[in-house]
């Protein structure tokens, strides 16, 4: 049937870009046999930290356009829909790629005994990449077809719920400390605890809390409207 058959291709594709993502094409060097290896955690890393880098410098440039002080010229004389757009582009990006380091950077931090290039989260599942491809594709969809139709307050309840989930987020992995871990735990380890202080004692699941927010927030700060009922729906 064609519509098994189509979706056999993407499942392939899908397939294909979750193992580039996870570098097994260069698991016969020695440093990136497994996920513990330098060459991954380095390659990861530069890769994000240099996305991270490029979009601040757009963001700044396209803020100060919004605040009148640089010309738009610099940009080809963007219409005003697709100058907020490409704002809300970077900051998404910016979030995105804060939102991975500070995955691997908490972790190396407060749960060094399990940190890999795994704790990333960049091939956290194929859903996940499934949904950012998806939210890019609609992105670039409206950007293309509906510039105009946005809405800057919307934006700004994304920054909203991106900071408000990361920081919940973050704050839940530090009090864990050892005891916590992006995968769901079979066999109990050793130095396990069950925390109930701090950020615990005010939320049940403030890590599953804070990401929910902070992903249904990426999604607000494109203005996304199918890609965020998506997003709050899975993340649920």
């Amino acid at each position: 049937m064609p519509h098994v058959r189509l979706l056999t291709v993407l499942g392939n594709r899908l397939t294909s870009v979750q193992s580039v993502i996870s570098l097994e094409r260069w698991k016969g060097y020695t440093q990136f046999e497994d996920d513990k290896g330098l060459g991954r955690v380095a390659l990861l890393s530069c890769i994000l930290a240099t996305i991270l880098g490029v979009n601040l410098v757009f963001c700044s440039q396209l803020v100060l356009i919004h605040l009148g002080l640089l010309s738009r010229e610099i940009f080809g004389g963007w219409s005003d829909g697709t100058l907020q757009m490409a704002l809300q582009w970077t900051v998404y990006a910016i979030a995105l790629c804060a939102f991975h380091l500070g995955e691997f950077f908490t972790t190396a931090v407060f749960n060094p005994s399990v940190t890999s290039a795994d704790s990333f989260m960049v091939n956290h599942s194929k859903a996940y990449t499934a949904a950012a491809l998806v939210s890019w594709l609609e992105f670039c969809i409206r950007i293309f077809f509906f510039p105009d139709r946005n809405s800057p307050r919307i934006f700004c309840m994304g920054i909203i719920f991106v900071l408000g989930g990361q920081i919940t987020r973050s704050w839940a992995m530090t009090t864990c400390g050892e005891s916590f871990n992006h995968y769901i735990q079979r066999d109990k380890k050793e130095n396990h605890v069950l925390v109930t202080s701090g950020i615990y004692g005010i939320l049940r699941h403030p890590s599953y809390f804070g990401f929910f927010y902070w992903a249904v927030g990426t999604q607000l700060l494109l203005c996304n409207p199918l890609s965020t009922i998506l997003y709050g729906i899975a993340a649920w």
